[in-house]
């Protein structure tokens, strides 16, 4: 049997087996199934082509590109941030104007939809940018599946639903990764499948829709009053920089911006452990975001569990500073996953719990505000760079070794700045898991 096919079976196999183990391990009603199995099409539909947008734009037009440049590629690739700093607040807002959760997801699928055919259509640099704005749009409702799920469980299991969901995500990139590959071998590229297949599965995640009911309370939640108790909080304002900082990293060194790389004569990674990368990220992530939630919080405690997961994200942007092997690269990249899953469950676990049940959209709309900064900037930053250094293969190398270098610092200011501003409340954020 070929590899390919072996592996593709395995991934259908192991997909199918944690989906199970998670329903019965943590005894899911048959309605918070159903929010997992949207989550899962609906992310689907918007991971199939997210890290490939940039590898479509600048790669040659000989092996599927369209030769765009890498300032253009830069550009498309950090509309998908931008949008999300204005779209993860608005998508709240009005969820809460319609009362309706259902609503606001439908429409995202429906933008992702119609962009996505766009660009299989008419392939150029406006349809891919628009596209990037409509996927930064529709990932933009993640957060309200996060609000939408946990609103199935009991307060005190805020931590719980946060990591029960986030499996739905990294099991559609580990299914996507299937057809990722087949569609971007270069004896067989052909990215504009890629984006069709985002319509179908946009179009069933809509179908699947009508059978799932709308959980949404019919009081207003997002109101002056209640935004104004979140953002005068100093607590809000630190959690919401170190989600930037986190965000920062993870855009900056993964899925489009990796990939990329990766296909560079630098790395001259192969089409399989190109297409598998972003697996390999996404199966760490999962993991360690499970264990973040139901190992790590009751172990050490959610500080000590955000700390790990930086610690481990800084040995990942180490590795990156120091080698261009693309086995090492490869392999890595499960470094990475771990250091996100602790870290961005760590921290959606604490803006939830941190406030009583009718605060959670306000405080989780707000911080998805300031993560999305960081997604806008980590790939905004390459183009930046791009300015300075050229855009000759000799400056790509260099670019990916100041862009290490730079997030190392960041890292680093965040360990010293978290330590400083938690220590007096450490107490707090051990028992209670928020501060």
């Amino acid at each position: 049997m070929e590899p390919k096919l072996l592996i593709q079976l395995i991934t259908i196999v192991i997909t199918l087996l944690i989906s199970i183990f998670i329903y019965k391990k943590y005894k899911l009603t048959k309605y918070q199934a159903m929010i997992f199995i949207l989550l899962f099409l609906f992310w689907s539909a918007i991971i199939i082509v997210r890290a490939y947008r940039k590898s479509y734009a600048n790669n040659p037009v000989e092996i599927g590109g369209l030769a765009l440049g890498a300032a253009a590629a830069a550009t498309i690739a950090s509309g998908y941030g931008f949008i999300s700093i204005f779209a993860r607040f608005l998508v709240f807002y009005f969820s809460d104007v319609f009362k309706s959760r259902k609503l606001l997801i439908s429409f995202g699928l429906v933008l992702v939809a119609i962009t996505s055919y766009w660009v299989f259509v008419s392939p150029n640099y406006y349809s891919l940018l628009i596209s990037s704005l409509a996927l930064g749009v529709g990932a933009s409702m993640l957060s309200l599946f996060n609000v939408f799920f946990a609103q199935t469980f009991e307060a005190k299991d805020a931590m719980k639903s946060v990591s029960i969901l986030s499996i739905a995500p990294l099991l559609s990139e580990f299914v996507m990764s299937l057809f990722q590959f087949a569609y971007t071998d270069k004896s067989n590229t052909n990215y504009g499948m890629l984006w069709l297949l985002s319509v179908i599965l946009s179009v069933i995640a809509l179908i699947f829709m009508f059978f799932v009911n709308d959980n949404k309370p019919p009081k207003q939640s997002m109101s002056r009053g209640k935004f104004k108790t979140i953002i005068t909080n100093k607590n809000t304002w630190y959690f919401g920089i170190v989600g930037i900082l986190v965000s920062l990293v993870k855009f900056a060194l993964s899925g489009s911006n990796t990939i990329t790389y990766f296909q560079t004569d630098i790395v001259a990674m192969n089409d399989f452990m190109v297409a598998y990368s972003d697996f390999l990220y996404g199966i760490a992530q999962m993991i360690f975001g499970i264990l973040a939630g139901l190992y790590f919080a009751s172990k050490i405690g959610l500080k000590k569990t955000l700390l790990l997961g930086v610690a481990l994200s800084l040995c990942y942007n180490v590795v990156l500073l120091l080698t261009t092997d693309p086995n090492i690269l490869f392999f890595t990249q499960a470094l990475g996953g771990m250091g996100y899953g602790l870290t961005y469950n760590s921290l959606i676990g604490l803006a939830m719990e941190s406030v009583d049940l009718d605060l959670r959209d306000m405080s989780m709309a707000i911080f998805q505000t300031f993560f999305a900064i960081g997604i806008f900037y980590g790939d905004r930053i390459y183009k930046d760079i791009l300015k300075l250094l050229g855009s000759t293969k000799e400056s790509m190398h260099y670019n990916q070794v100041f862009m290490a270098i730079l997030l190392i610092t960041i890292v680093l200011y965040l360990i010293i700045r978290f330590g400083i501003k938690t220590q007096r409340k450490e107490e707090i954020i051990e028992n209670n898991h928020a501060i």
